[in-house]
C-alpha cells in the first residue's frame, strides 16, 4: 500500500505533467500563430493597399519583432522597399519589439479572443523602441488580423469590425489561398 507521501508525490507529478502538456500546447500554438502572423505581414504588404499606405512612411530596413516573454517564441519581419519580408522565428536585431508579457496574454490574441488594439490598451504587451513606432506596428497588426482572421473572429476582436468591400474580400480570399503554401515554405526555412 502506498504511503501518503507517495500518493501526494504521484498527484503532484500528474498535475505537473498536465501543466507542461498545457504549456507545450500553448507554446506550439504561439509558434504557429507567430509564423502565420509573419507570413501574413508579407502577404498583406504585397496585396493590400491599406498596408501600403500604413507603411509608406516607415524607413526602409525597419525590423519589427513580435514575440512572447520570457522565452519566446518570436518572429521578425523587415520592411524592404514597400513590402515586408519574413526573416524567421527569432528576434533578429529588431528596431521595435512588441512582446506579450506572458503566454496567456499571447493566447488571447492568437486565438482571436481580443484584437491587437485591445491587447495594447489592456497593457498585455511590452514595447522596446519608440512609442510612435509601436502604434504604427499595432495599426499594421490590425490590418494583418483583418486579412488573417475569419469574419466571426473579427466581430469579436474589433470594437468596430472592418466592413470589407468586394475587392477586399477577393484580396482576403487570395491571401488565404496563398497562406498555407507560404506557411509550409517558411516553416522549412
Amino acid at each position: 500500500m502506498a504511503s501518503v507521501y507517495e500518493r501526494v508525490m504521484e498527484t503532484a507529478l500528474k498535475a505537473s505533467d498536465i501543466f507542461w502538456r498545457s504549456h507545450t500546447m500553448k507554446k506550439m500554438t504561439a509558434r504557429i500563430s507567430l509564423l502565420a502572423l509573419g507570413v501574413t505581414f508579407e502577404l498583406t504588404s504585397k496585396y493590400v493597399p491599406e498596408m501600403h499606405a500604413e507603411i509608406s512612411d516607415w524607413e526602409n530596413g525597419r525590423r519589427v519583432g513580435i514575440g512572447v516573454l520570457p522565452q519566446g517564441p518570436n518572429v521578425t519581419v523587415i520592411k524592404k522597399g514597400n513590402r515586408f519580408r519574413y526573416l524567421g522565428m527569432a528576434l533578429k536585431d529588431p528596431h521595435i519589439s512588441v512582446l506579450f508579457k506572458n503566454m496567456d496574454s499571447a493566447m488571447l490574441i492568437f486565438t482571436g479572443l481580443i484584437g491587437a488594439h485591445q491587447a495594447v490598451a489592456e497593457n498585455r504587451v511590452c514595447v522596446h523602441g519608440e512609442n510612435y513606432q509601436a502604434m504604427q506596428v499595432t495599426r499594421a497588426m490590425a490590418i494583418v488580423q483583418t486579412y488573417l482572421f475569419p469574419d466571426f473572429l473579427l466581430r469579436k476582436t474589433f470594437k468596430r469590425p472592418p466592413v470589407l468591400s468586394a475587392r477586399q474580400v477577393a484580396t482576403k480570399a487570395k491571401i488565404m489561398g496563398l497562406l498555407l503554401p507560404k506557411l509550409i515554405f517558411s516553416a522549412l526555412k
